[in-house]
């Protein structure tokens, strides 16, 4: 060994050494583009402490990269979401439920009403908000003969009337809904001795869910024009 070990075998052994150890620090520090992918870093090796802030933005990540399971509880608030970044076609089907909406958080202004139904603590009042005036929901003008004036009602047609058989005067109508109250009233005729009645719930003559209306003139039963309005 000591008679090979020369100077120009040291210089040249410790040359090698550098030149290996300056390659492998130029290879560390120059990758070629593209040449490290995700199955070259493995598991855990990309933290968030090792991205840079805002180094990663939406143009860079690729459709559903991002999905639930991944956030951490809490990752996504209000100021993180830029202006119109969730739209109605990006919100899936059934993923907003009730108890994921804060209370008092979505106001009359927010709503679009042609979308609502009536409350159930406004189906009583019906009648005053469903047609385009104060009448009634359900009303109509009936002729003598049991004949509906479609001019004058609304839920109503001559196919909802009949006559009763046991004797003149009686009408038995059916009603759309079953109703709570009713109002009925002569149409004048130029003489007032016409007395006009009205049954809920159904009678002998007319059986529910019908309602029973018995016209009078002069005491007796006669076939006499009237209206009436029914009421939730």
């Amino acid at each position: 060994m000591r008679e090979r070990l020369t100077y120009a075998n040291v210089v040249s052994t410790l040359a090698l050494f550098a030149a290996l150890g300056a390659g492998s620090a130029f290879a560390a520090d120059q990758l070629a583009p593209r040449s490290v992918g995700a199955p070259e870093l493995r598991p855990g090796a990309v933290t968030a402490d090792k991205i840079r802030k805002h180094a990663v933005t939406a143009p860079k990540l690729k459709a559903e990269a991002v999905k639930q399971g991944k956030l951490a509880g809490g990752a996504v608030v209000t100021a993180k979401i830029g202006d119109g970044v969730v739209t109605a076609a990006k919100i899936a089907a059934g993923s907003i439920t009730p108890d994921k909406i804060p209370s008092d958080s979505i106001g009359g202004d927010k709503i679009d009403e042609r979308s609502l139904s009536p409350v159930p603590a406004a189906d009583r009042a019906a009648f005053a908000t469903t047609a385009e005036t104060a009448g009634p929901e359900v009303f109509a003008k009936v002729g003598a003969e049991g004949t509906v004036f479609p001019g004058d009602s609304r839920g109503i047609d001559s196919e909802d009337v009949r006559l009763g058989k046991a004797f003149a005067g009686i009408y038995c109508i059916t009603t759309p809904f079953s109703p709570k109250g009713a109002q009925v009233t002569p149409e004048y005729a130029g003489h007032n001795s016409v007395t006009v009645y009205v049954s809920l719930g159904g009678t002998e003559n007319c059986p529910a869910p019908q309602v029973e209306i018995q016209t009078y003139n002069a005491g007796s039963h006669q076939k006499e024009p009237f209206f009436v309005a029914f009421y939730r």
